[in-house]
């Protein structure tokens, strides 16, 4: 990095970019916002949600797969080849413990 980047989180300086930890089995790799590895962590266990259909872990600051659920509910999921189906259109953004830049793609 050719300037200090500081931890939008707590204000410490960040040594490089992107951060990167380990959550429950899945490596993530953040550029933006800029955030320190322990404060990520901490996001992730206080802010990740529960793939509808693994089970696992979705982290903050990860793109997901939206389902429709029941009484308008929403369900997310990895957008990975195992838990994203083949005709999901709609897509979003797990944010800092909510859905953000959600979209729906039509469909043809």
């Amino acid at each position: 990095m050719s300037q200090e980047a500081h931890c939008q989180e707590c204000g410490n300086v960040v040594e490089s970019l992107p951060t990167q930890v380990e959550y429950q089995g899945q490596e993530i790799h953040l550029f933006n916002p800029v955030i320190c590895v322990d404060c990520l962590q901490q996001l992730c266990e206080r802010h990740s949600a529960t793939c509808a259909n693994c089970g696992g872990a979705i982290p903050p600051y990860t793109q997901v797969g939206v389902l429709k659920a029941e009484s308008g509910e929403k369900q997310l999921i990895h957008m990975n080849t195992a838990c994203s189906t083949a005709g999901s259109a709609f897509h979003g953004y797990w944010g800092k413990g909510e859905l953000r830049e959600f979209i729906q793609i039509e469909a043809c």
